[in-house]
């Protein structure tokens, strides 16, 4: 078995899932309650970012420090992060949008440029919306390496969007199982703690009791092993039975043949598959065996292990 080196630290960040449970429309007679959407909102990453250019992401960033004085400190983040990203702004009677809106648009070129500025919104914004989602620590072999809890975040219609084009390129309104097939197609990149918790997301049939479905009670950090001779790269996560406990944030890359990398339907697993070229092509994940305790841990859904049992 061969590893590699690993990255000791991390920064804080925080993301938000952004999700619309359901919309309104108008026509020319009266306005009216219609179907659900179940859509998210998808960001493209630019070509030179720092950190996973070019992929498909949930808007959010780094805690700045500043942010610990307006509140929790990952919250008040995710909510700036969203809003510099993409000019929705959470409120406590909903939220704004910035779009065709320059005075907003202007406060957000400030607040981009400056994190501390977003203090001028703090008797405006609300993040008693927020669902605490999940928690994922980038693996260890990355240079960059961040601690990122991610929050549900549903309203009610689809704002528009004002875009930071300084960060990112392009965004959609999806559905998330659609998002993840599109991607599985290669038609772009989608890192596989998108595909996880866009899966997972899919899956719940009524979103307005999402709040019991968060992953709240470990984080996770994929150890990462690289099958020898293939493309193929695996990310453990808790529970699986090459999941190492000890030290677990702190686990470098390991070289496993195939035999010992490949998905075993008889053995406790929890992972996530995928090519590392093109970047993040096919991603699979496996859930299958999970000792009690971890089946307590994390919301059980259905993944590609239906095809092996």
């Amino acid at each position: 078995m061969c590893i590699t080196k690993v990255t000791s630290n991390w920064r804080s960040a925080a993301s938000i899932i952004l999700g619309v449970s359901k919309c309104f429309v108008t026509n020319d007679y009266h306005f009216s309650a219609c179907k659900t959407t179940r859509r998210v909102l998808m960001l493209k990453r630019g070509e030179t970012a720092k950190f996973m250019p070019n992929t498909m992401v949930f808007p959010g960033g780094v805690v700045d420090k500043t942010d610990s004085k307006m509140g929790e400190e990952f919250r008040i983040a995710a909510v700036r992060e969203l809003f510099e990203e993409s000019g929705v702004l959470l409120t406590k009677n909903g939220w704004q949008t910035s779009a065709n809106n320059a005075e907003m648009t202007n406060l957000k070129s400030e607040i981009v440029n400056d994190a501390s500025k977003f203090q001028k919104l703090e008797t405006s914004i609300s993040v008693d919306k927020l669902i605490e989602w999940t928690t994922f620590v980038t693996p260890a072999n990355y240079p960059r390496r961040f601690l990122t809890k991610f929050y549900l975040v549903l309203i009610d219609e689809e704002p528009a969007i004002d875009l930071c084009t300084s960060e990112m390129s392009e965004y959609s309104w999806i559905d998330p199982k659609e998002c993840v097939d599109e991607a599985y197609t290669g038609k772009y990149a989608l890192p596989p703690p998108q595909v996880y918790e866009l899966t997972r997301l899919s899956q719940i049939k009524d979103w307005e009791y999402c709040e019991k479905y968060g992953n709240t009670k470990k984080p996770i950090c994929p150890q990462p092993i690289k099958t020898i001779g293939e493309k193929m790269i695996t990310n453990c996560f808790p529970g699986d039975h090459l999941y190492i406990d000890e030290n677990c944030f702190q686990q470098p890359l390991r070289h496993l043949s195939a035999d010992r990398a490949t998905v075993s339907p008889t053995l406790p697993t929890h992972r996530v598959t995928y090519f590392s070229e093109p970047l993040y092509g096919k991603v699979r994940i496996y859930q299958h065996l999970l000792k009690p305790a971890d089946i307590a841990a994390f919301h059980q859904f259905e993944t590609h292990s239906k095809d092996l049992l």
